[in-house]
């Protein structure tokens, strides 16, 4: 007896065509499966990598909330026998010299000044020249814009002339504008040797903070307590190092959008695979049943099967994940290149690789089951009988799989989440009846003989048909309201930023600000309103899991400019004691309940505040607390406001903005407007369009896959009816046609479904209550069209394919075989 295996392996290549292109699809499944989790793996990976080099390998860290610290009490930390290593550095505001004609804004620089550039506590990656404490350090995208190389000099108005020693990889502690136009709203960053900086601004027993480095967990956590003790009521605090990048980085929506495409890929990719066994098991009824007749067991029948679907799945698993590896290489440049920095990346493709590969073992058996199941319970009778003929659908399945399809979509009404995932499976059910519909719309202009044979054979198999149309629907859908949401983000963070930001400019100073230097600003023409703001940063705290976070803690108070919705509900709440509300994002990360308490490390020391509420914010993205800033100054230890909250009328923030940097006397770090800001979080926002557009085309292609598997089966399995038209007269070209024709109304019906019910998903989705307004009704138009060119041509291309392998029929053979 022939082995298993051995005759899987015959029954696969005995249909090559059916098999190559069900192959395709599983093929493609597995690289979209492996290239989203390679993404999401290596972005995730990027972002903790540039979050770690930030804060080195520092413990803990010593700050002031002010501009400075005396250095003396910091040296007597060094002798410290829990102590390993310390790093001190002083962060002053200075301007580029040069050549060119360029606005204060643009010449406006961040130097931060450390004792030791080779420090174990810093990483910066050297692209050229040395870390020699001597000269000063850039990173790369700011030699580049000022075309310098290591060896020559950059000259600044307070420091002077300084060499240059060194030039490095994009860091977040040097993190600066890439362009010109960038530089206006953001200051460049650089490094130099402290003792400069000290000298050339006449701060030489001052630092603006020091890291820590202890010897083991258990002495560095008995000296914080020392240390805490002894800051104690100074302006300088003590906070643990804590690797949290949450207030700059908001990806989680890109994580989403990862896995969304890696399930639709699954998802069509996986009714292929069912079509194709499907098909086979009932073509093969007659086949299973003689098997059985001569002693084959049930198991023996489906395992048959599965050992086929097994060798298919070792096939596609073995091309599909270094495909899909490839691929998250080429996602992973276009992802990175939406943000402003130009980030290296090592692609972490292992876990990824391995997990896809057992997923696409695994997946094809789950979708085939079914099928898989009813070949071993073949009956050996009946299946002699009828031979291997497809049956109709029965009137039970002809009309409750609509009416279960119509219920599954009315769910939508029910505001949840898991409703539009039953109102995809609903479409799906109900496509039977939408194909019906399209096939009598079609009678009326379908009048040629070859059009009339297409409108009968798609009713012929019409449940195989309209799966297929129903995979492109499914991904016409998701793709629109995908889009749909990408084009509405941009208006709803406007509109979210400009009601939150707190006016129309928000400026940083180095140290807290005088009472004069705030009426400097207030007498500015168009300038109404002046509002200091205090923010506590970084603050550490625990999440319920007991992990430590980091963020900022800003202060509020009745009369300001709202910094979040219902801000003065809100404020009320914050009168009740010792107590504080958390940004949406902060309060989603932290895991409690409103009325729980959240531990914080503060300026004073740990403790406890009741939670009376979460608010909605642009700030950080929701990754941020509030409290009243009376309560920030006696309950914190925050003393002076850094920041200003400038509101104007009749004049242009821009011009504003000028005028503050030319008349700052050198303690202004920060000048953002709210378009600035605006700008920086819609950015990479519209840019995922551009992506959105690929993967689009990628999953229409993906289903066009399927849309030709369907076809070239339906072909194959009337191949006598095919050689017959032939013999009595019917051209390639008639035939031709038919085959197109059907393949156009599959096509065309999983466009237009598809098309109506992302509307009508993205209906429904901009009236929840839990998308709370962030995507509006709108249709994206180009989106509709780039999808109906795509999809009727990839259909075309389909159909051209099945209908090319139906003429190239031996006629005698055909007829004779059938």
């Amino acid at each position: 007896m022939l082995s298993t295996w051995l005759i899987s392996w015959r029954n696969l290549t005995s249909q090559k065509k059916k098999v190559f292109i069900t192959l395709i699809a599983m093929v493609l499944g597995v690289a979209f499966l492996t290239a989203m989790l390679v993404s999401d793996r290596t972005t995730k990976d990027v972002f903790t990598y540039y979050e770690e080099m930030y804060v080195g390998n520092a413990d803990y860290w010593i700050l002031s909330d002010d501009h400075t610290l005396q250095a003396d009490a910091v040296r007597e930390l060094e002798a410290h026998p829990a102590v390993a290593h310390t790093l001190t550095a002083l962060d002053k505001q200075d301007y580029l010299v040069l050549d060119e004609s360029r606005s204060q804004s643009e010449r406006s620089v961040r130097v931060t000044g450390v004792s030791d550039q080779k420090s174990p506590l810093l990483m910066m990656p050297v692209i050229e020249g040395s870390l020699d404490n001597d000269g000063v350090v850039l990173p790369e995208s700011v030699a580049e814009l000022l075309d310098k190389t290591v060896g020559e000099t950059v000259t600044f108005e307070g420091m002077g002339e300084l060499p240059i020693s060194a030039i490095v990889e994009y860091t977040q502690l040097l993190s600066s504008p890439e362009s010109w136009d960038a530089a206006e709203s953001s200051s460049f960053r650089v490094m130099a040797p402290l003792d400069v900086v000290q000298q050339q601004f006449g701060l030489e027993d001052e630092v603006s903070y020091v890291r820590v480095q202890t010897t083991n967990q258990t002495e560095g956590a008995a000296w914080y307590q020392e240390m805490e003790e002894i800051l104690s009521g100074s302006q300088a605090y003590i906070q643990p190092v804590v690797a949290d990048d949450r207030q700059s980085n908001d990806i989680e929506g890109l994580y989403t959008f990862f896995y969304l495409i890696a399930a639709l890929a699954i998802f069509i990719s996986g009714f292929i695979i069912f079509n194709m066994i499907y098909t086979s098991v009932m073509e093969r009824k007659k086949e299973f049943a003689i098997m059985k007749s001569l002693g084959y067991e049930q198991w023996s029948v489906s395992k048959l099967v599965l050992s086929e679907l097994f060798l298919l799945s070792i096939i596609s698993v073995l091309v599909g994940v270094p495909l899909g590896v490839f691929l998250g290489d080429l996602f992973m440049q276009a992802i990175l290149g939406l943000f402003a920095f130009d980030m290296v990346y090592e692609l972490n493709w292992v876990g990824p690789a391995m997990i896809a590969g057992i997923i696409g073992m695994i997946f094809p058996a789950v979708f085939s089951f079914f099928p898989i199941y009813s070949a071993g319970k073949t009956s050996i009778l009946l299946s002699l009988k009828e031979g291997n003929q497809l049956k109709e659908a029965g009137y039970l399945s002809k009309w409750i799989r609509p009416v279960v399809g119509i219920v599954l979509i009315g769910l939508v009404w029910i505001d949840h989440p898991l409703t539009y995932i039953s109102v995809l499976i609903g479409l799906v059910l109900l496509f039977p009846l939408i194909l019906r519909g399209i096939h009598n719309v079609a009678s009326s202009f379908l009048r040629t003989y070859p059009g009339r044979l297409a409108r009968m054979n798609l009713m012929q198999q019409l449940g195989r048909n309209a799966n297929t149309a129903s995979i492109l629907a499914v991904g016409v859908a998701v793709i629109l309201l995908l889009a749909a949401a990408v084009n509405s983000a941009p208006d709803q963070y406007e509109e979210d930023i400009r009601a939150t930001f707190g006016g129309d400019i928000r400026v940083t100073s180095e140290s807290s600000w005088t009472e004069e230097q705030i009426q400097e600003i207030r007498d500015l023409d168009s300038v109404t309103k002046v509002e200091p703001l205090k923010e506590a940063t970084p603050i550490t705290w625990l999440a319920n899991e007991g992990e430590e976070r980091q963020f900022s803690v800003i202060g509020v108070n009745e009369q300001q400019t709202p910094l979040f919705h219902h801000q003065p509900e809100t404020t009320k709440k914050l009168y009740e004691g010792l107590s504080i509300a958390l940004g949406e994002r902060a309060f989603n990360e932290w895991g409690g309940e409103i009325g729980d308490s959240i531990l914080m490390r503060t300026v004073d020391g740990e403790q406890e505040l009741v939670v009376v509420d979460v608010v909605q914010t642009s700030h950080y993205s929701g990754y941020v607390a509030f409290m009243l800033d009376t309560g920030l100054h006696h309950d914190f230890g925050w003393t002076g406001a850094k920041d200003l909250m400038v509101t104007i009328e009749g004049g242009s923030a821009n011009d504003i903005r000028d005028q503050m940097w030319e008349m700052d006397g050198g303690h202004i770090s920060k000048i953002e407007t709210v378009d600035d800001k605006i700008r920086s979080t819609t950015s990479a926002i519209t840019g995922m369009g551009d992506l959105m557009l690929i993967l689009m085309f990628t999953v229409i292609a993906l289903a066009s896959v399927g849309t030709a598997n369907t076809l070239l089966m339906n072909a194959l399995e009337r191949t006598k009816e095919i050689a017959t038209m032939r013999a009595i007269g019917f051209t390639n070209q008639q035939v031709s046609s038919m085959l197109i024709i059907e393949g156009i109304l599959v096509g065309v019906s999983g466009i237009a479904g598809g098309i109506v019910f992302g509307i009508f998903l993205i209906y429904f989705m901009s009236k929840s209550a839990w998308m709370d307004g962030f995507m509006t009704f709108q249709l994206p138009f180009d989106t509709i069209i780039l999808t109906v060119v795509a999809g009727i041509l990839l259909s075309l291309l389909a159909a051209w394919y099945a209908s090319r392998s139906a003429t190239r029929l031996d006629i005698q053979s055909s007829i004779r075989e059938g």
